[in-house]
């Protein structure tokens, strides 16, 4: 009966949401609002999308890393260059230099890990554990993703990351700044109600809605929108994002495949081939079991150094 009765209002405010300024302006302020996640998002997602050949790398690069202190001495400290004092400001010729040396690859992690950092910021920030709980999810499907695409030598290396980071992105934004709604919609989800219907029905807008507001804020690219808007209704994406949206799921089959301590790379195999096959891809089952028993220490690597600290 509640559930139809959730059904019935959701078709109805569906209809009118459009029309209702107080449901948009809610939105928007919960955008405007959210200031917690990396601001930078769109400079960075850029960064990301630079050429590989290192010997064209954009001075923008150059000047980003440079300006983060950290950031620079520890690629600076990787390459075995002298960096002399902590406190010493490295210079635009010397982190270059340990760029080259490294090779973009390692950089380019190096970027993504700084990047996942201010999701952890936040996670050490709240004491509300449904958030910290879906912040490390958020992380470790960026990761999987990211691992997952160059697995296939896929080119979406970069999309990947950012859609799987930001995939819950909707669900943060409503933890951080309604609370309330947060916790009444998680109680609904947890009595089987439709996420959709939920909610219509104590919002007026779905998460989707809000996540792609966000991404689009950020200026992330309209794939990227798409799939996370689309995160709960993959067949609802644009026929040319269908096959990004496939490793959006594949990240996803794998993240809750890893989480069930139950499974193992060899059980993974036969659902994997079906992936593989969506995305125009072969692999063989040695290999997948060894790509992914590899993947697994990176991720709990990644996740070590992000997470297991105590503030």
């Amino acid at each position: 009966m509640l559930e139809t009765d959730l059904k019935s209002k959701s078709k109805h405010i569906d209809a009118f949401l459009n029309k209702s300024p107080k449901v948009l302006m809610h939105m928007r302020d919960m955008v405007d609002q959210t200031t917690e996640f990396p601001s930078e998002q769109n400079s960075i997602y850029k960064l990301m999308s630079l050429t590989t050949d290192v010997t064209t790398l954009s001075s923008t690069l150059i000047d980003y890393i440079v300006k983060d202190e950290d950031l620079s001495h520890q690629i600076v400290e990787k390459a075995r260059l002298n960096s002399r004092l902590r406190q010493t400001k490295i210079s635009s010729s010397q982190l270059r230099q340990s760029i080259q040396r490294l090779g973009y690859g390692l950089v380019h992690n190096e970027i993504q890990d700084n990047f996942a950092k201010q999701y952890a910021k936040v996670y050490f920030q709240t004491q509300n554990q449904a958030i910290k709980s879906l912040i490390k999810k958020s992380v470790r499907l960026g990761y999987i993703a990211k691992e997952l695409a160059q697995m296939m030598n896929l080119k979406e290396t970069n999309d990947a990351f950012f859609a799987g980071i930001n995939f819950y992105i909707g669900e943060l934004i409503l933890g951080l700044r309604d609370e309330r709604s947060f916790t009444e919609l998680n109680k609904m989800f947890e009595k089987g109600v439709d996420h959709k219907s939920a909610e219509l029905a104590v919002l007026g807008y779905d998460l989707g809605e809000l996540a792609s507001r966000k991404l689009r804020a950020w200026k992330l690219n309209d794939r990227i929108v798409d799939v996370v808007h689309h995160s709960r209704d993959p067949q609802g994406v644009r026929i040319d994002n269908y096959k990004f949206s496939c490793l959006m799921q594949f990240a996803l089959y794998v993240y809750k495949s890893l989480d069930d301590k139950t499974s193992s790379p060899q059980s993974m195999w036969m659902k994997a081939v079906e992936y593989f096959t969506m995305l125009d891809k072969t692999m063989l089952s040695d290999k997948w079991i060894e790509e992914v028993r590899m993947m697994y220490i990176r991720i709990l690597e990644a996740e070590h150094r992000l997470f297991n600290r105590t503030k």
